[in-house]
């Protein structure tokens, strides 16, 4: 009778027999370049001895080599297979060694697929540069799922090749196989949401990443999604907090300067409506709050103009803002208490002398657009018509 100990061994050595026969033959073929029945035959192998780790470690080697021979829009395949049974492999036990020698191999391979994604992304040198970049950028995924970089690299692809559900898709996946949320995922997620006109959504994902990291871009971002919500309180309130932190940023004195136009224009109109119902108290609180927010408004406006005086986006921002002022001012002289008429007035002519400065400024910088020209000859002849004693 054969003892359990002696059976056990017999078994073993079996089993190491026939593994080791396996990939003497796999061997063979692979130096015959013959990889599909390589494969075909660590298959069988891996059928009849799934815990074995030395044949799944060896199948995802010959699929790597396997991958070389192929277009980079067919190596996803290989690249996703390798990925998997280096995983087997290691959950079953391998020595430190393999486990380096698994490490390097997927960092060699994800860094030439990586690389050329974004050299073709990069590059004016293919006729189809975009399909190019997302192949080899989706095989990089494949080789290192946990990769931000690539699914960042991947999701511009999309977007320049405007496959913005796509682009989405890659950045849930992202997220899927993230060990924690990211904040540029998120950020992402939400300037593409902005992008399809989806506000909420926008708000929520760029709300996350300032959670997860509260980074000028995101917040930047979030700033842009309450524009679009016609939130322009939070929209200023946030801006502010920005300012504090980059005090030298043009952009953003710029657009702090139009947010608090925007807020000035609805108590302009709310101011209007306090004097038409002669409600004196409302018309004292909104007087003073008004005059806080043109102080902000022209002190942020002002300070990108002067930043930058031959940036036209600056420079049509004060024209637009004066004349929007001029054309509010004048309004409120019909509903006007009386003692505030004569301030009101000159107020409304100063505003319009600054309106037809800044659009002969913008003349100047833009010759060729008549519309500034005819804009302010057709303001200077109403300050001859309104205010010429």
């Amino acid at each position: 009778m054969i003892s359990f100990t002696r059976w056990a061994t017999i078994v073993a050595m079996s089993f190491f027999l026939g593994c080791s026969n396996t990939l003497k033959i796999v061997g063979s073929l692979v130096e015959e370049e013959a990889y599909f029945q390589a494969l075909k035959k660590l298959e069988e192998g891996l059928a009849k001895r799934p815990e074995n780790q030395l044949l799944w470690l060896e199948q995802a080697r010959i699929h790597l080599i396997y991958s070389e021979t192929d277009e980079p829009i067919q190596r996803t395949y290989h690249y996703q297979t390798a990925y998997y049974s280096f995983e087997e492999a290691r959950r079953l036990g391998i020595d430190s060694t393999q486990n380096v020698e698994i490490d390097d191999l997927l960092q060699r391979y994800w860094a030439q697929e990586h690389n050329a994604g974004i050299h073709a992304l990069e590059s004016d040198e293919y006729t189809d540069r975009l399909r190019e970049a997302s192949s080899h950028l989706r095989n990089a995924i494949a080789l290192k799922p946990n990769e931000i970089s690539s699914y960042i690299a991947l999701t511009n692809a999309y977007y320049l090749a405007a496959k913005i559900k796509l682009a989405v898709k890659t950045l849930r996946d992202a997220q899927e196989n993230l060990d924690a949320p990211n904040a540029q995922i998120n950020e992402k997620l939400g300037f593409l949401s902005l992008e399809q006109g989806k506000i909420e959504d926008a708000i929520n994902f760029y709300q996350r990443s300032i959670e997860i990291n509260n980074n000028k871009n995101a917040a930047f971002g979030l700033v842009n999604a309450y524009i679009s919500s016609r939130e322009s309180l939070k929209a200023v309130e946030l801006l502010s907090g920005l300012l504090t932190r980059y005090p030298d940023d043009t952009e953003i004195n710029h657009v702090y300067g139009v947010q608090l136009n925007i807020v000035l224009d609805g108590y302009l109109s709310r101011l209007h409506q306090a004097y038409k119902d002669d409600n004196s108290v409302e018309v004292l609180r909104l007087r003073q709050a008004i005059d806080d927010i043109m102080e902000g408004a022209v002190s942020q406006l002002t300070e990108a103009y002067q930043n930058d005086i031959s940036n036209t986006a600056f420079v049509e921002s004060l024209a637009i803002f004066y004349n929007n002022l001029t054309s509010k001012y004048l309004e409120m002289l019909e509903v006007a208490y009386t003692e505030h008429v004569d301030t009101m007035s000159d107020s409304a002519a100063e505003y319009l002398d600054k309106a037809i400065t800044y659009y002969k400024r913008m003349e100047q910088l833009r010759p060729n657009q008549a519309d500034y020209a005819e804009k302010a000859e057709n303001l200077g002849e109403l300050r001859i018509i309104l205010f010429t004693y």
